[in-house]
């Protein structure tokens, strides 16, 4: 079963899904999105909730995480519901990770005890961010004491204004977690866990940035090379998590840091979704595939013809986001703000007086230069 829910469904999801006949869960947002009545098999939610009540793996995907909420009150003693309580919740994943990284500094911690923490117990560099959480909402990296009360305050401001956005089981102020700053390379993985338990990967995303205070999601970038170097050690890390929590038919966006020596560890896993916003479907682009048929269908990609194929171009997918300390936005310049891309394949304007960002922009290049371009751009430069 599908899920479809805010803040975005891509074409290439709602096509994929009239194409096969899937079952979607009968929900506000998929009668609102201008689906003629019949087209698209809806199910229930009493309906759905009898039948997977008596799956021991359900097998569902949902483009965001919205859909926990569904999982959460409908199948709440199933395995999907365990997954997503045990990753959605990053002090939880921290604590099943101490069997793999017994030495890994992290500390559980509300705001009000974050207030009156005394700076210099704190053992730098460290990233704070809320135990529940959705893209870079309230993340936010402190190199030393003095930086404690300032990342304090903007964190208070952000989270005022995100919870107000998402609903409490995507993004939360009730708990947070400061661990220690994971130096190195981040990446993104777009996998599930087949009916076996065994990891099938779809994408990696470098995730680069402009500068040591950057923690935006800009843009993630993917090549043949990326794929290459580190599918190989990603997919050991996926087996050795799911062997630990014994998960099956279960698709997941992580998040991990690769080391200078090498050591890939983990920064959080996403449950029920790959990459947000649908921004998984540049897949279909670098590699030819469609990612909601490889895991509805249980299909693994047969990478060596894919990479025989391959060329030498990065691909990626880059956001354009709302400035959160911008109150009111009338306009867009995105004429001007695209002239910064060279070979754009696919645009999707977003409706940024109701979200985040202003666009997600799909695109190819051979040159490292145009990266750093897009990375070093300022929305605000182009708000009208």
């Amino acid at each position: 079963m599908f899920i479809v829910e805010k803040p975005f469904a891509s074409e290439l999801l709602i096509d994929t899904i009239l194409k096969h006949d899937w079952i979607v869960l009968d929900n506000e947002v998929i009668r609102s999105a201008g689906i003629e009545e019949g087209e698209m098999k809806l199910v229930s939610s009493d309906v759905a909730k009898s039948y997977y009540q008596k799956q021991e793996y359900p097998l569902i995907y949902s483009n965001s995480e919205n859909a926990i909420s569904w999982v959460v009150e409908n199948l709440p003693d199933s395995k999907l519901a365990s997954y997503i309580n045990l990753f959605k919740n990053k002090i939880e994943f921290r604590n099943l990770l101490k069997k793999i990284y017994p030495d890994y500094y992290y500390l559980p911690i509300d705001l009000e005890n974050a207030r009156q923490l005394q700076p210099e117990e704190i053992k730098y560099p460290v990233v704070i961010k809320p135990a529940v959480g959705f893209l870079s909402v309230g993340v936010h990296t402190v190199y030393d004491a003095n930086e404690w009360q300032k990342v304090i305050t903007s964190l208070e401001t952000e989270m005022d204004k995100a919870t107000f956005m998402y609903p409490k089981t995507v993004v939360s102020d009730s708990q947070y977690i400061i661990e220690e700053l994971i130096q190195g390379e981040e990446f993104a993985i777009d996998a599930y866990y087949d009916r076996n338990g065994e990891p099938v990967i779809l994408n990696i995303f470098q995730h680069p940035f402009y500068d040591k205070n950057d923690v935006s999601d800009r843009i993630y970038i993917t090549s043949a090379s990326i794929m290459l170097k580190h599918m190989a050690k990603f997919g050991i890390l996926l087996k050795q998590i799911g062997d630990l929590a014994d998960i099956r038919n279960f698709p997941l966006h992580m998040e991990v840091r690769v080391t200078e020596e090498g050591q890939v560890i983990p920064i959080e896993i996403n449950p029920m979704r790959f990459a947000g916003w649908c921004t998984t479907d540049v897949a279909k682009y670098a590699w030819k595939i469609n990612v909601y048929e490889y895991f509805y269908f249980q299909k693994r990609p047969d990478w060596n013809k894919i990479f025989s194929e391959a060329g030498s171009d990065i691909f990626y997918f880059s956001m354009a986001e709302v400035p959160s300390d911008i109150k009111k936005v009338e306009g867009f310049d995105y004429g001007k703000f695209l002239k910064n891309y060279s070979n754009i394949l696919e645009l999707r304007r977003i409706n940024f007086s109701e979200n985040p960002l202003f666009a997600v922009i799909f695109g190819s290049t051979t040159n490292e230069n145009e990266i750093k371009r897009i990375m070093s751009l300022k929305t605000k430069d182009f708000i009208l």
